[in-house]
């Protein structure tokens, strides 16, 4: 599949006349797949490792190593509780957004079936499994806005526009939204919740979604089929949970692997799902979705396999630098680079610069027995997250770009008396070359270039004591901190 990738997207370069980018040296491909598999740089020690290794299947076992990893379960942890909750829902919920966090990395680190992990959540019940009603509870429970949401979500569907009128410029009617809507009408919350009470979802045996301006009653309906029998044996959410997750619909598995692409590539490989079902002519990009598609349920929803042939491919290993003018987007000829999201960011400041009293990424138990996140962690991610938008458009403003330069999250990471990295560059076995070298590995993941070195040393040898050294060194690692190539994943 990986080869076959390959094939496609370099044929249509060269129909275009474009060149690809060359491949991107070990330290970038390091420093991007990291990001993108665990959330966080790598470690100086791995970095050395890896840039001394030579042997030529290095890189599929970085891949396999990260994806077997504790972080690569919390990455897409967060990654799925950041896509699934509407914007800000879990500072308001942070309760069930800790446990929402807990029961997502529990079932990444278990590499769940992907048909099962989206069923697990639209099935959700709550009660003593806090996490995944905090779904349908930070939609309120109204159908109108789960089946939205779900839609674009697991179908990759923007059925939303067809609520008020029919879509007007997708083929779907608003009855066709509220068909879709009338698979939730029957899922309802408590109706009131005392402080320590589970929330808990129930399916009623009545409730129906009907048409906004008539009042009609629409029944359950899958999306471009027919309208679910009424079977009294089986709520209507797992009619939905049965269609949705089959193998033979198409829409689950494109809108799964067009992701996954995105979240690697930064951009879809197809921008919308809505109207490609039935196209009569199919993009050379559409196809490759297609036979991605297939290959994901032939693998058996698979999302381990599924990152792994996509990092494996030439077209994610090339490079973010172009020779000359920047090529059509669609064709993948170069990556391009990514904003690190705030979590990325904290968590990879955080391994500069370990705090004692910090939990780790994710949620922990409190003395009482509670799910609890680390509260300045949270409030960092509250603060650095963009709007929605573009993932490849660096949207922070200035008050991000203020909290990066004074804030307390680069303020201990570049701190002489806080930061583990400056602690170990007091080694006395270390010459000032090697803690240049250290600096530049610790952030970005790469040697020092000339300009680098000969600045850097240069600042270090007019030092007259060690707390002048010590200051250049904090100095040159906040510089780094707040430079354009540690805020991007190239």
């Amino acid at each position: 599949m990986a080869d076959r990738i390959d094939a496609v997207l370099e044929q249509q370069a060269r129909r275009q006349g474009v060149t690809p980018s060359a491949a991107a040296t070990d330290a970038e491909f390091l420093r991007r797949v990291s990001l993108d598999l665990a959330g966080v740089v790598p470690r100086v020690s791995t970095v050395r490792a890896f840039l001394a290794d030579d042997a030529p299947g290095k890189r599929e076992e970085l891949v396999d190593r990260l994806l077997a990893s504790g972080g690569y379960a919390n990455h897409m942890a967060t990654t799925w509780r950041n896509r699934i909750l509407p914007h800000g829902a879990d500072a308001a919920r942070g309760r069930e957004a800790a446990a929402l966090q807990k029961w997502l990395r529990n079932r990444f680190a278990e590499n769940l079936r992907y048909d099962n992990l989206v069923g697990g959540l639209l099935l959700a019940t709550g009660g003593d499994e806090l996490g995944p009603a905090l779904y349908f509870q930070a939609h309120d429970v109204a159908p109108e806005k789960i089946a939205a949401s779900a839609a674009e979500l697991f179908l990759g569907l923007k059925l939303h526009c067809a609520q008020c009128h029919d879509h007007p410029y997708a083929n779907w009617s608003q009855r066709e939204f509220w068909g879709f809507a009338a698979f939730f009408a029957r899922v309802k919350g408590p109706e009131a919740m005392g402080a320590q009470s589970a929330y808990r979802l129930t399916d009623l045996h009545a409730g129906e979604a009907k048409l906004p301006a008539s009042g009609e009653v629409v029944p359950p309906r899958y999306p471009g089929g027919e309208v679910a029998p009424e079977d009294a044996g089986v709520t209507r959410r797992a009619q939905l949970v049965l269609w949705l997750t089959s193998r033979d619909n198409r829409y689950f598995s494109r809108a799964a692997v067009n992701w996954a692409w995105e979240h690697l590539f930064g951009r879809p490989l197809a921008g919308s799902l809505d109207d490609i079902m039935d196209a009569s002519e199919k993009t050379p990009n559409v196809v490759l979705l297609d036979a991605l598609a297939d290959y994901f349920v032939a693998s058996g929803f698979d999302l381990q396999e599924l990152w792994r042939t996509l990092t494996l491919t030439r077209v994610y290993q090339r490079s973010s630098r172009s020779s000359g003018e920047a090529p059509p987007a669609e064709l993948f000829a170069r990556m391009l680079p990514k904003p690190l999201t705030a979590e990325q960011l904290y968590d990879s400041l955080l391994l500069l610069a370990p705090q004692r009293d910090s939990a780790a990424a994710g949620p922990t138990i409190d003395a009482t027995g509670q799910l609890e996140e680390d509260a300045r962690r949270s409030e960092f991610v509250r603060r650095m997250r963009p709007p929605p938008g573009d993932p490849t458009a660096y949207r922070a403003g200035t008050l991000q770009a203020l909290l990066l330069m004074n804030g307390d999250a680069v303020n201990a990471a570049a701190a002489p008396e806080a930061s583990s990295l400056l602690g170990a560059l007091e080694a006395p076995f270390m010459d000032d070359q090697e803690r240049i070298e250290v600096l530049l590995l610790a952030t970005l993941a790469r040697p020092p270039d000339a300009i680098e070195r000969s600045s850097l040393a240069a600042a270090l040898a007019e030092c007259r004591d060690g707390a002048e050294r010590r200051q250049v060194l904090s100095d040159a690692l906040w510089a780094l901190l707040n430079s354009t190539e540690f805020a991007f994943n190239h």
